[in-house]
């Protein structure tokens, strides 16, 4: 009966792991946002999607993505922001590369034209807070206010559109070229706030690593992270548990009789089905106890006789 259990719960979390991919990173979000490069840390501990990925860790923001290792980790917010995606008539925005961070270049398929009208616009935008938080403003984008974003000014949108031809015309209103100079000031400054926070973001996860912190990360579940205490307290049980244990029942009552109590059965799941990475973890710990071990000798005092 618990082999059975096993096969269900190992099975589920398996089909939800491969339908839950955060969105690809497009050539416009990298083109407008630019990239930043962090640099390799040798402490910390990372899991993501239940596999263990030992150091250096490397904390990049490309676009508007968090990629640990060349693995995306974080896509806070969707860009170009959905209120502001041109007509059906415009180009498809371009991938700019994989969920695994290899940026290499994509053709993009013509996209069949959206439907018109208001009625229309319902489904697309409940499609597009169903994968990411809506937020009021790019300030909110790491907050905890949930409160819906409010659409841009369709007036803005079509100001933005219709200027270019007017002015080779040279039909374009004054008040029109107001308009449409605050919008795209309000544009560069919405832009310079969401970088702002995507950085203050990987520095936290860059300065957090140094420290030793540990992280969870995961489609099918929310981030989970702890101090170097937790981390300790977890790699003293984890790799000789998850070597052991034949199903992620097992594995949790394992790590729960060694005094790890924050991990639950869908994490334990995720970490049942990269099994095998138990030597890879049990190479980690034999390396902290060492240096452990050398410190400890370190700070011995000295005799004099």
């Amino acid at each position: 009966m618990m082999r059975t259990v096993a096969f269900f719960l190992i099975a589920f979390f398996s089909r939800g792991w491969a339908a839950a991919q955060l969105p690809d990173v497009t050539e416009k979000a990298l083109s407008d946002l630019g990239s930043t490069y962090g640099l390799p840390q040798m402490n910390g501990f990372v899991f993501i999607d239940g596999r263990y990925i030992p150091p250096p860790y490397t904390v990049t923001r490309k676009g508007n993505a968090i990629f640990i290792n060349r693995i995306q980790v974080e896509q806070p917010v969707p860009w170009p922001r959905p209120e502001l995606v041109p007509s059906a008539d415009a180009e498809p925005a371009k991938k700019a590369g994989d969920a695994d961070g290899d940026f290499e270049p994509v053709t993009a398929a013509a996209r069949a034209p959206a439907p018109q009208g208001a009625a229309a616009e319902a489904p697309a935008a409940a499609e597009t807070s169903a994968k990411t938080k809506a937020v009021k403003s790019i300030d909110d984008l790491f907050a905890d206010d949930d409160e819906p974003v409010k659409a841009a000014s369709a007036a803005q949108t079509s100001v933005a559109a219709e200027v270019p031809e007017a002015k080779a015309s040279g039909t374009v209103s004054p008040q029109a070229e107001t308009e449409t100079g605050s919008a795209s000031e309000a544009s560069e400054r919405e832009k310079k706030v969401l970088i702002a926070n995507l950085e203050r973001l990987r520095k936290g996860y860059e300065q957090s690593l140094s420290r030793g912190d540990m992280f969870f990360f995961g489609q099918r579940h929310n981030r989970l992270n702890g101090n170097y205490g937790t981390a300790r307290t977890l790699m003293k049980v984890l790799p000789k548990a998850l070597r052991n244990a034949d199903s992620p029942n097992d594995l949790w009552q394992r790590l729960t009789q060694g005094g790890v109590y924050f991990i639950d059965m869908g994490i334990c799941a995720e970490l049942y089905r990269n099994k095998l990475t138990f030597p890879q973890l049990e190479e980690r710990q034999r390396k902290i106890e060492e240096a452990e071990a050398f410190e400890a000798m370190r700070r011995k005092p000295v005799s004099v006789w």
